[in-house]
């Protein structure tokens, strides 16, 4: 009986559908999908060791196409609120709009598996087909879970499984039957598209396809990447911005980009949530599909991924149109294309004076300018705001090289937004200071910098630090000695940047009385020093001038760091500069916020003139 009715199903089959059929395995068991007078078209199929797969097509006219698609699914997945695992989908491939997609409310149960076997009409256009199995789901009497596959290392589904550990742990558990489950269920999903055996030129190609007028493109984004670019526009105009990432359940972007001013580092475009739509997928898919008016300048354009769910390995459903993750400029118009260039990202401002940039955790960096007339000076500085909210965790400051006073720092009131996490602050102001020499310092605690984000980075990451340049028409870049010398004049005798356990001294001598300042920061706290400086008679040993805590003064930072600046007189004579410090908070060495003058930690006397 079964073999009459093989006969009769090869009986009405075309030559062609005859020996597509006999390439299949197991023929006397497997009913074949095709149907008389049909012609596959686009076929994807084993998902083993692959992800996504797609396929194009396009038709001459309106018709219906016949999809037979096998996935999986649940009723309940935690990582998305779709119910499949292993499905397909169809979008236009000139808008990127979902046209079909294979669910739970669409499909039958085949075993253990969902089967999608229908006619769809579409209209005349093209089209991409995909079909994804990014994860796995199995639930039995003594297990129940769902996991995401990622098949990345691995030569096969098995081996990456276990270098990823995903089936690892249950092995020991129950054997690796959910393993060779996965492998057979793996194996069989697929997606089939037909048509009529008689429609003409329907043809296919490879996905996707391409945008018109794509001037710049950074798409198929993995885990962490950080994608950087400059652009000139000699134009103002319109640009479309097509832009897919991910947002978490709390309304954080986790992959997205922004663009910003090269000159005056403001945003002039960027991902957020009132401007995104859902992309498809995954609930935290989402997009970015409109038209962007620039004015014409020097720009920067800003995509960032995190590390987890990206085009290298989707942990949830991929969106809509996955090929396209990341970020395209596209020109509204062929003839403003000439308008737009690519740059070089390493471009520098020529007025810059100093710069401490990309500074990383646990950092103290410090350089040293002066200006030989009044300057106007632009101070453009990013940072963290600290857990208090009422100061800054990482930031700059400028002091005046000669007096070691403290003439501008990044106040946390005076900060504003700087992208990303709200803990990212920047400050962008213009400032005026006399003719002189000054140190810019910038300070990092131990977590969340350049490069080693805790949460999402702001929209300028390489400027994490601070930034120094000549503002107005009438600045000259001839008038500033950059990379000054901290070193003051008229020094007579220094200690410091002094670390822990120190015990140092140095002699000095007088050939007649001399006025002196005595410029000292050391560690005290309870009225007591214990990081400290003075001066010894070196013919009596006595000693004439110490540093003690009711003299001194808050230094910045830490309550604990000290200051004192004071000026005091000494006979003709030797004497001998000492400096001590303890255990603990030293320079380099601390234990808790440095002060504003941390280089100086230690003891200078200057020559009063």
């Amino acid at each position: 009986m079964v073999v009459n009715n093989l006969k009769n199903l090869f009986h009405n089959m075309t030559q062609t559908q005859v020996r597509w059929c006999a390439l299949m395995p197991l023929m006397m068991v497997t009913v074949c999908s095709m149907i008389a007078g049909e012609r596959l078209i686009i076929q994807l199929k084993d998902f083993s060791q692959t992800e996504v797969k797609s396929g194009g097509f396009t038709l001459p006219s309106d018709m219906s196409v016949r999809i037979y698609a096998l996935g999986g699914g649940e009723k309940n997945l935690p990582f998305s609120s779709s119910s499949l695992y292993a499905y397909g989908w169809i979008i236009n491939a000139e808008t990127r709009e979902l046209v079909w997609k294979m669910d739970r409310d669409n499909t039958s149960r085949e075993k253990d598996d969902r089967k999608f076997d229908d006619s769809v009409p579409l209209r005349k256009g093209s089209y991409e087909v995909y079909f994804a199995a990014y994860g796995f789901s199995s639930h039995s009497t003594f297990s129940n879970f769902n996991i995401n596959i990622d098949r990345r290392d691995g030569k096969s589904s098995g081996e990456k499984v276990k270098k990823r550990g995903f089936f690892y742990w249950l092995e020991d558990l129950f054997g690796n039957d959910i393993e060779k489950e996965w492998k057979r269920r793996s194996n069989k999903w697929e997606i089939d598209l037909y048509t009529r055996d008689d429609a003409a030129n329907v043809t296919t190609f490879t996905p996707p396809r391409e945008f018109p007028l794509i001037v710049y493109k950074a798409t198929q984004l993995g885990e962490n990447e950080h994608i950087r670019q400059r652009f000139v526009l000699s134009k103002s105009l319109s640009l479309h911005v097509y832009a897919i990432g991910e947002m978490d359940t709390r309304g954080d972007l986790a992959d997205y980009g922004w663009i910003v001013d090269a000159r005056s580092h403001k945003r002039i475009w960027e991902m957020r949530k009132g401007n995104l739509h859902p992309a498809g997928g995954a609930d935290k898919n989402v997009q970015f599909n409109s038209s962007v008016q620039f004015p014409s300048g020097d720009f920067i354009l800003y995509y960032n991924t995190d590390n987890s769910h990206s085009f290298a390995d989707w942990n949830a459903p991929p969106p809509d149109d996955p090929y396209n993750y990341g970020i395209t400029l596209v020109a509204t118009d062929e003839r403003d294309k000439q308008y737009f260039k690519l740059s070089s990202t390493n471009k520098e401002d020529p007025n810059v004076i100093a710069r401490l940039i990309e500074v990383g955790n646990d950092e103290t960096r410090s350089v040293s300018f002066t200006i030989k007339a009044e300057s106007n000076l632009r101070i453009y500085a990013l940072g963290e705001r600290g857990n208090s909210r009422h100061q800054m965790a990482d930031y700059g400051w400028i002091i005046n090289s000669k007096t070691r006073e403290k003439v501008w720092t990044m106040d946390v009131d005076q900060t504003e937004h700087a992208g990303g996490d709200d803990k990212n602050r920047m400050i962008d102001e213009v400032i005026t200071l006399p003719k002189g020499s000054y140190t810019v310092f910038y300070q990092t605690d131990d977590s969340h910098a350049y490069n080693d984000w805790n949460s999402s980075p702001p929209f300028d990451p390489e400027h994490w630090g601070i930034t120094i340049s000549g503002e107005g028409d009438d600045f000259k870049m001839s008038t500033v000695d950059k990379n000054a010398s901290a070193e003051e004049a008229h020094v007579i005798a220094q200690i410091i940047r002094v670390g822990d356990h120190a015990n140092r001294t140095q002699a000095f001598r007088f050939d007649q009385a001399t006025h002196l300042r005595v410029y000292a920061l050391g560690e005290g706290q309870n009225r007591e020093m214990y990081d400290y400086g003075w001066i010894e008679d070196a013919a009596t040993g006595k000693t004439v001038w110490e540093m003690t805590y009711s003299m001194t003064f808050h230094a910045g930072g830490g309550r604990k760091n000290r200051v004192v600046s004071t000026t005091i007189m000494l006979d003709k004579g030797n004497y001998v500069l000492h400096y001590v410090t303890d255990d603990s908070h030293s320079f380099n060495h601390w234990n808790t916020d440095p002060p504003d003058d941390p280089t100086m930690w230690g003891i200078t006397l200057y020559e009063e003139k």
